[in-house]
């Protein structure tokens, strides 16, 4: 058989070959009525194997409707294994298989055009650059575990973070309020059984509008008493791997543990 009658058992749909149940019927010498009977016999093992087969209607005739199967290069194989191997049947087998090597051969790539090229390289380096500042944000974080290998909480209080860096709680409050990293708000005031007076009931909360809020979380301490008002009391924490950022914008100097010496 030619080429040309080779490639007249392939139809192509989106560049992707295949054939029917009417070709097949047609080259085996069968009806096609029993090659769609033989088909749906056996079309779960089939789809099993091979995937779902379609169907369609085609006008067949005195345009008469006419249920097809459309089949690839395996389930229209398999098909013809369920049949008796006549000659019809042999010969039709080889030149199918020699048809689908055709088509697949002969299917032309379409390569982008340059247009298409230019916007591949933009989205390129669009992503190049998205990655740069996404590093640049992660910085802190990787400079952390770098230097930690213990697990830890995510966050610390300030208080804890005071007594790593060698200083105290209210030396670093007043150090984040002088610098412009956090503001200390007044919610009311309370009587102290300790100092036997009325003091302030402040909350800590980083300032808005700058980097340094992403240092640190506000959550609410719903174990706490709540506040004269009912509110739920808060507590601010910084996020560990921004501890050195924290450190450094404080003035605070590194204590030697963080140098090489050993750890108390």
């Amino acid at each position: 058989m030619s080429n040309s009658q080779n490639t007249s058992l392939i139809e192509m749909v989106d560049g992707v070959p295949f054939t029917t149940s009417e070709i097949v019927a047609e080259h085996a010498g069968i009806e096609h009525r029993a090659a769609l009977q033989l088909l749906e016999t056996h079309q779960s093992s089939i789809e099993d194997a091979f995937g779902q087969v379609a169907f369609e209607m085609r006008t067949g005739y005195n345009n008469a409707k006419v249920r097809v199967a459309r089949l690839t290069e395996e389930q229209s194989t398999s098909l013809l294994t369920l049949m008796r191997n006549t000659p019809a049947v042999v010969g039709f087998k080889i030149n199918l298989v020699k048809a689908f090597s055709e088509a697949t051969k002969s299917t032309v790539v379409a390569l982008p055009s340059r247009a298409a090229l230019a916007q591949m390289v933009l989205d390129a380096e669009k992503e190049i650059e998205a990655a740069k500042m996404q590093a640049e944000l992660d910085a802190p974080k990787i400079r952390y575990h770098e230097r930690f290998v213990a697990e830890m909480d995510d966050v610390q209080t300030i208080d804890m973070f005071a007594t790593d860096w060698g200083t105290t709680g209210p030396k670093v409050r007043e150090l984040l309020r002088t610098k412009g990293v956090a503001v200390r708000r007044i919610l009311g005031r309370r009587w102290s059984k300790s100092k036997q007076r009325m003091v302030d009931v402040p909350e800590w909360r980083p300032r808005q509008g700058t980097r340094y809020s992403e240092w640190f979380v506000v959550r609410p301490q719903h174990d706490a008493p709540r506040h004269h008002n009912g509110q739920v009391r808060t507590t601010m924490y910084l996020l560990r791997f921004h501890a050195e950022d924290l450190a450094q914008k404080l003035g605070l100097k590194e204590p030697a543990m963080f140098d090489g010496g050993d750890a108390a």
